[in-house]
C-alpha cells in the first residue's frame, strides 16, 4: 500500500510540475507576444564576407532579406543566389540559379517568392529543395503587359509582398506599376501608369521607380517610392495616398528628406522602414485614430523615431550612436528583439539588438574595402576612350580639394581620377559589371550626370546617349523627356549588363570623364587601381612655400632668419604635381605630404629618421568634413578659376582617417633645428624644402 500512495504522489507531484512548467512557457509566450521590444542598443555582423569583385559562392552582395521564425533568408545579387542564415551565423545555400534576385517575402505555405530582378520575373523557391519556378513574366524578356504567367512581362521588378491568402504583390520597378499576381498567376496592374508623382486611383496614380512593399493591415499596401523620395498607401481599391510623415519626420529626429529603400510591417499599427543613407526609421500608428483626407491619411497619435541615424557610410559595428551601414538595401524581424538588415554595401548581414544582446560578431572594417591592387588585378589596361591605349593627359586626382577652404564657403574631397576628352566624346566602360543600384543614374541634365557601378563610376557624361540626346550605347536605358524633347531622366535599370569597351555615354561640357574606383564610401586612388597605357610621370612635385602656425595663428620670421617656435605647432606645405604630356597649366594635387625634423647639422633626430607621411591620399576618410584637416585657408581648386594646396602635413589624413595633430616643440631641447617638408607624387617623385627653425620653450 505504500509504494501505491508513494507512486500517487509521484505521479501528482509530475503533474503539479508539467502544470507549472506549461503555466511558465504560457507565460513567457504571452510577455514575449505582447510585451514592449526591448530597446535597440547596438549593431552586430551575423554573415558575409564583406564587399568583393563580381559575383562569388558567399554572400558577399546581400540585398533582398525575410525571416520565417528564427531562419534568415537572403537574397545574393551579383551571385544570383538565395542563402539561409541562422542567428548564430551558420550560412546555407539554397539556390544559385537565380538572375540579380532583389526583395522577398514568404508565402504562407513556406515558400520564398522572389523578385528574379535580372529575368524580369517573380519566381517561386522552395527552400527545401531549392527548386526554383517561375510564377509570372516572360524570362529575360523586359516589357510591360497584364497576363497569366508567363504571358505577363515585367521591367526589372525590385519589390515583392504577399498578403495572408497568397496573393502576390510586386513593385515593377521600371514599369513605374505596382502589379498583383493572383493564385492561378493572373497578373492584374492595380495602381500606377507613366513615370511621375500623383495620387489617385489606379492608373491615374504615377510612381517613380517603387523599390519596394509591405502588406499594411488586411487590403492595404505601403510603397517605398524610392524615385519620389516617399511612402505611398495603396488602398484595396486602387487608390493611392502620399504619406505625410516629413513633419513628424523632421521634429522626431531631426532627418529632414528620406530616399525610401525598404518597407517592413509589424502587427497592425507598426512598421520599419530604411533609407538609402542608412537611416533606420521606426512608426507607430494609433489606427483607431485614423482620418482619411483626399490625398492623405492623418493620424492623431503617430510616434516616429530613428532606430539608426546615419553617422556617414562605412562599416562599423557596436553602440549603435556610433554604428555605420553602406548602403543597407532590406530588413526584418527576428522577434521583437532583433532587426536584420542587408548591408549591401558592406557586403555583410548585420543586426540591430538590445545592448546585452548575446548575438552575432564586430567585423573588421577591412573586409568592407577592395584594395587598390585587387582591382588593378581584375580591371583590364585601357583609357576610358577610344582608342583604349591611347594616352591622355590627367586633369584631376583622388584627394584634391575642390571647392575653397574658407568661413562660409562649401569644400569636398575629389574623390576620383579626371582624364580630358572632347565635347561629346564617347566613354566606354572601363570593366565587365552589372547595375545593382536601383538608381544607379544620378544627376541627369546637370554636369555632375553620373553612373555608379559596384567597383567603377562615370561622372561628367550624358549617360545613355549622344550631346544631342539620343540614344547611345547602352539599350536598356529609359529616358524621360519634357515636352520639347530633352531628356530630364535616365534610368539603367538594376541587373543591366555593362562589359568592358561598351558605350556608356558622352562629355559633357566639363570635357572630361571623372573615373571613381572602388565601391561607394571605400574608394581608393584610381592612379593605383587602374592600369592606364603608356601613363608616365617624371616631374617631380612643384613646393612653392612652406609656413608654421600655432593655435593662435600663423608665425612670421625676420627674412633671413629662423622662425621661432614653442608649444605646439603645424606645419604647412603649398605644393602642386604635374604630369610627363600634360599642359604646363594642369596644377595636380600630390599623393602624400610628409615632413622630418633634422638637427642643425642637418642629421635627422632618432624619432624621424624617414619622413612621417601623415597625409596620403590612397583612401579618402568617411567624413567629407576631413578635407578642412587635410588643406588650410585659402587652399582651393576646381570652380574658382585658382589652384592652391596648402597641405597641413601634421594632420592625419590617410588609410580612410583623418584626425588633427601637431608637433610638440617642447619634446625638443631649446635651439635651432630644421623643419624639412617632403612631397611625393604616386610615381615617388619627390622634393623637399627646408624651414629653419628655432625652439624657444
Amino acid at each position: 500500500m505504500q509504494n501505491v500512495s508513494s507512486r500517487a504522489q509521484m505521479r501528482k507531484l509530475l503533474i503539479a510540475v508539467v502544470c507549472l512548467l506549461a503555466i511558465a512557457a504560457l507565460g513567457w509566450w504571452l510577455w514575449e507576444k505582447f510585451s514592449p521590444p526591448k530597446p535597440f542598443g547596438k549593431v552586430v555582423t551575423l554573415a558575409g564576407t564583406g564587399a568583393k569583385i563580381g559575383a562569388q559562392q558567399t554572400i558577399s552582395d546581400p540585398f533582398g532579406i525575410a525571416a520565417d521564425g528564427d531562419d534568415i533568408y537572403v537574397t545574393d545579387g551579383l551571385g544570383g543566389s538565395l542563402y539561409r542564415v541562422m542567428l548564430k551565423g551558420k550560412v546555407e545555400l539554397i539556390t544559385n540559379q537565380l538572375d540579380m534576385p532583389s526583395h522577398l517575402a514568404v508565402a504562407p505555405d513556406g515558400n520564398l517568392i522572389i523578385a528574379n530582378t535580372g529575368a524580369h520575373t517573380i519566381v517561386k523557391v522552395d527552400p527545401k529543395s531549392g527548386q526554383v519556378s517561375v510564377i509570372a513574366g516572360t524570362p529575360n524578356v523586359s516589357g510591360d503587359a497584364d497576363g497569366k504567367g508567363t504571358e505577363a512581362k515585367f521591367n526589372a521588378p525590385i519589390g515583392v509582398a504577399v498578403d495572408k491568402q497568397g496573393l502576390i504583390y510586386v513593385a515593377d520597378t521600371y514599369n513605374d506599376r505596382i502589379r498583383a499576381i493572383e493564385k492561378d498567376g493572373t497578373v492584374k496592374t492595380i495602381a500606377g501608369s507613366t513615370k511621375g508623382n500623383l495620387d489617385g486611383q489606379g492608373k491615374n496614380a504615377q510612381f517613380d521607380s517603387p523599390c519596394s512593399l509591405a502588406v499594411w493591415g488586411d487590403a492595404e499596401l505601403l510603397v517605398a517610392d524610392t524615385g519620389n523620395n516617399t511612402i505611398r498607401l495603396v488602398r484595396a481599391d486602387g487608390t493611392v495616398q502620399t504619406q505625410q510623415f516629413r513633419q513628424e519626420l523632421s521634429d522626431s529626429t531631426g532627418v529632414t528628406s528620406i530616399n525610401p529603400q525598404a518597407i517592413l510591417t509589424y502587427g497592425a499599427s507598426e512598421l520599419y522602414f530604411l533609407d538609402a543613407n542608412g537611416n533606420i526609421f521606426f512608426v507607430k500608428i494609433g489606427q483607431q485614430k485614423a482620418k482619411r483626407g483626399p490625398t492623405q491619411i492623418l493620424y492623431d497619435d503617430l510616434v516616429l523615431y530613428a532606430v539608426a541615424k546615419v553617422q556617414g557610410a562605412g562599416l562599423t559595428d557596436g553602440d549603435l550612436t556610433e554604428a555605420r551601414f553602406n548602403r543597407p538595401t532590406a530588413l526584418t524581424l527576428v522577434g521583437k528583439n532583433t532587426l536584420v538588415v542587408a548591408d549591401s554595401g558592406n557586403g555583410l548581414v548585420r543586426a540591430i539588438v538590445p545592448s546585452n544582446a548575446n548575438l552575432g560578431a564586430k567585423s573588421d572594417p577591412a573586409i568592407a574595402t577592395i584594395k587598390a591592387e585587387e582591382i588593378r588585378k581584375a580591371v583590364p589596361p585601357r583609357w576610358p576612350f577610344d582608342p583604349p591605349d591611347a594616352k591622355r593627359e590627367i586633369a584631376g586626382t583622388l584627394g584634391e580639394v575642390r571647392g575653397e577652404i574658407a568661413p562660409e564657403k562649401d569644400a569636398w574631397f575629389h574623390n576620383g581620377f579626371d582624364i580630358p576628352g572632347a565635347y561629346g566624346e564617347q566613354v566606354r566602360a572601363q570593366f565587365s559589371e552589372r547595375v545593382t543600384l536601383p538608381l544607379a543614374v544620378e544627376g541627369v541634365g546637370n554636369l555632375r550626370e553620373r553612373l555608379r557601378l559596384p567597383l567603377i563610376g562615370y561622372i561628367h557624361v550624358r549617360i545613355g546617349r549622344d550631346q544631342n540626346d539620343q540614344p547611345l550605347g547602352i539599350k536598356e536605358a529609359i529616358f524621360q523627356r519634357d515636352d520639347k524633347g530633352k531628356v530630364i531622366g535616365v534610368r539603367v535599370p538594376r541587373g543591366t549588363r555593362i562589359n568592358v569597351g561598351d558605350v556608356v555615354g558622352t562629355l559633357n561640357a566639363f570635357n572630361h570623364v571623372h573615373l571613381i574606383a572602388g565601391p561607394s564610401a571605400a574608394e581608393v586612388n584610381a592612379l593605383a587601381a587602374l592600369e592606364l597605357p603608356g601613363l608616365v610621370d617624371t616631374i617631380a612635385p612643384i613646393v612653392e612655400a612652406v609656413r608654421v602656425r600655432n593655435e593662435q595663428g600663423d608665425l612670421k620670421a625676420e627674412p633671413g632668419k629662423p622662425i621661432q617656435v614653442s608649444g605646439k605647432i603645424q606645419f604647412i606645405v603649398r605644393a602642386y604635381d604635374q604630369a610627363d604630356g600634360n599642359a604646363g597649366y594642369r596644377r595636380l594635387g600630390v599623393y602624400q605630404v610628409g615632413y622630418q625634423v633634422l638637427g642643425k647639422d642637418g642629421i635627422p633626430l632618432p624619432d624621424f629618421k624617414e619622413p612621417r607621411f601623415n597625409i596620403v591620399f590612397n583612401r579618402l576618410p568617411e567624413d567629407w568634413q576631413a578635407v578642412r584637416l587635410a588643406y588650410a585657408e585659402p587652399s582651393q581648386s576646381g570652380y574658382t578659376g585658382r589652384t592652391i594646396f596648402d597641405y597641413i602635413a601634421t594632420n592625419w589624413v590617410r588609410d580612410g582617417a583623418a584626425r588633427e595633430d601637431w608637433l610638440d616643440s617642447t619634446r625638443f631641447a631649446n635651439g635651432e633645428y630644421i623643419l624639412r617638408a617632403v612631397v611625393e607624387d604616386f610615381f615617388r617623385n619627390r622634393t623637399v624644402k627646408d624651414l629653419r627653425m628655432i625652439v624657444a620653450n
